[in-house]
């Protein structure tokens, strides 16, 4: 604790400077002045904690120092000397905040004992300040979690009685209104970047930078980003004047109209340039208070339902109107998607052509199937994936018919159904039934002799897959043309020779991806020089990406 002293008598100073202990009471004397003025410029450079002037001095008095120093920012206590005549000067030193006074004549004691009381004051003080920074720096810190969970809690539930949130939004100084609000749901589709879990956590917080950023004009600057699990949410205020409504609550009148989806197009690419991930948006529409943004949350969600028919990287709007056709058609025709004639057909043709092996066929049909769920969306995610699968278990009626029990194809039968759950799109929905078929087709095919050609080019395909190997260059080998051995190829096994060459490559390289190799390695390795053209085509065979399907093994 630093102390300067100031005393125009030089042996009244120079006593409280020699005849006291400072340092056995943790006080360093770090100045001492005979007048105001030199004292201003010492307290300058040393910032004292204490100040002990004399109130009578040259140039300039205590009181216009003490006055001179708290002008120029200084911080201090200070402790007055005044004599018996002097103490008319009391009230105005009250005013500057002294700490104490001491009349003249005075004993060292009485000096130290009222500074050490200056000192301990100030100490109480700093600690008290710490303390207050402290709370200041933890609740600034936690400022960003407590909007999280707040706002999640908002856009989770509805509001409760007497729950006021225009107060919490002050409170945490949110961005946004009190009044009025629309939900956005972002859902990451894919991301090109494989990632370990500190950079899952960066990239969010990347993510939720490049929304604000990219929305915060479009809402004048009244949005709040949080995030969901692997979801990013925004809550805005639309632009608006506010009025007062019976319930005694304000609300927006009149929104200025916004055409949001050029911005929310520019959002999903300032994602793909700058974190190379691709995204679907889906908004829910505008409420007039904030109480009822769960409602706007809810519509956001029932608009991303639009992705599993659509698929990804698109922009959803939630459409009232569009519900409200949605609910008639579902009334209208309340057959359940089990007992729809539609779909019975398309997959009794598609089974038939199984039986028959005839797998091109079948994927063809497959195409007319999956086109009836998307002119018939009133059915849910939830009913597409019970029909797909009854169809499963219907192909592995077939399996029975041919005597085919093989463990693995009991295996792929489980994962596939443990997998449509899962699954996010018709497409990759298409991928798992596709290659269900596929399997059943090579697994009749194995209960019978392949022609000689076709067994050759198998074990071809088994010691050269890792190699460039084209349909020419093995047709050369097997001394057949293209057309032939292709032809010969979907007989005998009912699916075309590249097919079945990624098909076999895929395979291979699950085995080496559980021996946690690196992705673009595992792609020279069976066959790929191309990292993407690896992940893409692994992508179409299992409907997950490679990183995809690490992160499953984990």
């Amino acid at each position: 604790m630093k102390l300067l002293i100031a005393e125009d008598e030089t042996a009244v100073r120079e006593g409280m400077v020699h005849l006291i202990d400072w340092e056995s009471h943790g006080i360093e004397i770090c100045g001492e002045a005979g007048n105001g003025s030199e004292a201003l410029a010492l307290m300058e450079s040393c910032r004292p904690d204490i100040l002990l002037t004399d109130i009578r001095m040259p140039y300039m008095d205590g009181l216009e120092l003490i006055e001179q120093a708290k002008s120029k920012g200084l911080t201090f206590r200070s402790i007055i000397l005044s004599g018996y005549n002097e103490f008319s000067y009391a009230k105005q030193a009250i005013r500057l905040g002294a700490a104490d006074f001491i009349l003249k004549p005075c004993r060292p004691e009485e000096i130290l004992r009222t500074v050490l009381e200056a000192k301990q004051a100030a100490e109480t003080q700093e600690a008290s300040e710490s303390r207050r920074k402290a709370r200041d720096l933890s609740w600034n810190r936690n400022i960003p979690l407590m909007k999280n969970q707040v706002l999640l809690q908002w856009v989770k539930y509805s509001a409760v009685p007497l729950e006021e949130r225009g107060q919490v939004i002050r409170e945490l100084s949110m961005d946004i209104h009190d009044v009025g609000a629309q939900v956005g749901l972002v859902r990451v589709d894919t991301s090109r970047i494989p990632l370990v879990e500190r950079d899952v956590v960066l990239l969010r917080y990347a993510a939720t930078n490049i929304v604000k950023e990219t929305l915060d004009h479009v809402y004048a600057g009244r949005i709040e980003v949080f995030q969901d699990g692997s979801d990013l949410l925004w809550v805005a205020s639309l632009p608006g004047h506010v009025k007062a409504v019976p319930s005694g609550k304000a609300m927006l009148s009149a929104p200025r109209q916004i055409k949001l989806e050029p911005h929310i197009r520019l959002l999903q690419r300032n994602l793909e340039k700058y974190l190379k991930m691709t995204v679907s948006i889906a908004l829910g529409s505008w409420k007039p208070l904030i109480d009822q943004v769960n409602e706007s949350y809810q519509e956001s969600v029932q608009a991303m339902e639009s992705r599993f028919f659509q698929g990804k990287g698109g922009v959803f709007f939630y459409s009232e109107q569009g519900q409200k056709e949605n609910a008639t058609l579902s009334s209208s025709n309340d057959t359940s998607i089990l007992d729809n004639e539609g779909f019975e057909q398309s997959e009794q043709k598609m089974l038939e052509h199984l039986r028959h092996g005839h797998f091109e066929h079948a994927l063809d049909e497959l195409e007319i199937w999956l086109s009836l769920f998307k002119s018939q969306f009133h059915y849910s995610k939830q009913e597409v994936n019970l029909r797909a699968t009854t169809f499963l278990i219907r192909i592995q009626e077939i399996a029975k018919e041919h005597r085919i029990g093989a463990f693995e194809w009991k295996n792929e039968l489980v994962n596939s159904m443990e997998q449509l759950p899962q699954v996010e799109t018709l497409e990759e929905l298409a991928t798992i039934v596709k290659k269900m078929m596929q399997h059943l087709v090579e697994a009749c095919s194995s209960n019978r002799t392949l022609h000689r050609t076709v067994q050759s080019v198998l074990e071809l395909i088994k010691e050269r897959y890792n190699t460039n190997l084209t349909l020419e260059a093995v047709a050369r080998e097997a001394y057949i043309s293209n057309t032939y051995l292709s032809s010969l190829f979907k007989q005998e096994l009912g699916v075309n020779f590249l097919d079945y060459l990624h098909q076999y490559r895929i395979e291979k390289s699950k085995e080496l991806l559980r021996q946690d190799l690196k992705i673009y390695a595992v792609a020279r390795l069976v066959g790929y020089q191309e990292e993407r053209h690896f992940s893409s085509t692994f992508k179409k065979w299992t409907g997950i990406t490679p990183s995809q399907f690490k992160s499953t093994i984990h």
